[in-house]
């Protein structure tokens, strides 16, 4: 090629935008296949999900789903960055306590969700007066699911990254077919948290058992009391991060489910669901970008930004602009029609992120992660101001301008924490 021949004769050519979108798409394929799939069938099953069971049952799925998933994910989400702490920082055999913590914040997890429901039922704000025995069923395989933290800790500190891919693919691609054969054969609302709590524990024990088999760790086994103890410190400081940006991520449908109604939360949901894919892509680029960063010391964020997340950023406006409603018909079909409004402000948001998720990869290696916490208190505060005076009169309008408000503002903080420190 013309490139090759000028490399070796040291003329400069200066490189072209697409040249530059070739070399990051070409180091990142792998990931962007792995979560292409993922997300490829999480939109065939919201389709098969939300055209068998209308907006009000699909809305409804939303409000129980988030409930539960918030108290799951306070506990447990992004506990594999303790494990890897915790195997830089000692050699012991933890692996068995590191499984049982999991179970016991799993258990407490679950306890916290009962007493969320009971509390919900007492104030009227949920459709049944007991827990039906599907969502009792639901929570309890759900502690299964935590050991899947420490898989990931385990395998993200062996630096084998295609295997644990793997394996999320195929937990994903079990999910998928669980969910979708109990929704054709029955399509009820039982169903659809059938599926999941089979799912739950099927990877749950699977997981456990393939780790506990290769575990080739010969020391002496460590006391769960003493992991508790080691463990204390950094445990606390994942949650507090985690729990800030937690809240708007899962709340936004309950509170439409709560204050206005469930038809509405299912119209909100496949909105939110439709721009998700854009989050696929930070999850995506995300090794990457801490690779870069971390190789050179002074990577060059503008030339990211304008050769390849804006060009990206206009072609998904463009997209959902003109397809939009095309797309919502398709997938969930003419009831869901009201999903377009919610969808575009959402957008706005969810690009906002697209354009400047480096900064929390920036903070991070820069030693400023406790800035990405401030960042994610502003954007609850934001979502936390606006959501009750929004959601009356705007119902999910509301909302979604509430979730994009809190995103400007958490970046617009950090990109002026990273313009003072660069």
């Amino acid at each position: 090629s013309t490139c090759m021949a000028c490399k070796g004769s040291g003329v400069q050519i200066p490189s072209a935008p697409q040249k530059d979108m070739k070399k990051f798409f070409l180091e990142t394929k792998e990931l962007l296949f792995s979560q292409g799939v993922i997300a490829l069938l999480a939109i065939i099953q919201i389709r098969i999900v939300a055209q068998s069971l209308g907006p009000d049952v699909y809305g409804r799925i939303g409000v129980y789903w988030g409930i539960i998933a918030l108290c799951f994910r306070l506990l447990n989400s992004r506990n594999s960055d303790l494990i890897l702490i915790n195997l830089r920082s000692f050699n012991s055999n933890f692996l068995r306590s590191a499984i049982l913590f999991e179970i016991v914040l799993g258990l407490m997890s679950s306890l916290l969700v009962y007493s969320l429901f009971l509390i919900s039922i007492n104030f009227g704000l949920l459709d049944f007066s007991k827990i039906p025995i599907y969502l009792l069923f639901f929570i309890t395989s759900r502690i299964f699911l935590n050991v899947l933290e420490v898989f990931k800790g385990v395998y993200t500190h062996n630096g084998n990254l295609k295997f644990y891919s793997l394996i999320e693919g195929l937990s994903n691609l079990i999910r998928f077919t669980l969910v979708v054969s109990f929704i054709i054969s029955n399509p009820q609302i039982d169903s659809f948290f059938y599926a999941l709590s089979i799912h739950n524990i099927l990877i749950g024990i699977s997981i456990s058992i393939f780790l506990v088999f290769k575990n080739r760790n010969n020391e002496s086994a460590m006391s769960f009391f003493e992991y508790c103890k080691f463990s204390k410190k950094d445990f606390i400081k994942i949650r507090t991060d985690q729990s800030v940006g937690l809240i708007p991520a899962h709340l936004d449908v309950v509170v439409i489910g709560y204050f206005a109604d469930f038809y509405s939360a299912g119209i909100y949901r496949i909105a939110k669901k439709l721009v998700e894919p854009i989050n696929y892509l930070i999850v995506s680029f995300s090794p990457w970008m801490l690779n870069k960063i971390t190789e050179e010391h002074k990577y060059n964020f503008r030339i990211l930004t304008i050769k390849i997340l804006i060009p990206m950023s206009l072609a998904i406006v463009f997209g959902y602009l003109f397809f939009g409603n095309q797309l919502i018909r398709l997938i969930a079909g003419s009831e869901y029609q009201d999903s377009f409004l919610p969808l575009i402000i959402l957008l706005v948001g969810y690009l906002t992120y697209l354009l400047t998720f480096w900064t929390r990869h920036y903070l991070l290696l820069n030693e400023l992660i406790l800035k990405h916490t401030v960042g994610r208190v502003y954007n609850l505060l934001t979502f936390l101001i606006l959501s009750p005076l929004l959601i009356r009169t705007y119902s999910f309008n509301g909302i979604a301008f509430s979730i994009t408000a809190g995103m400007i503002v958490q970046k617009i903080y950090e990109v002026m924490i990273y313009i003072k420190n660069k």
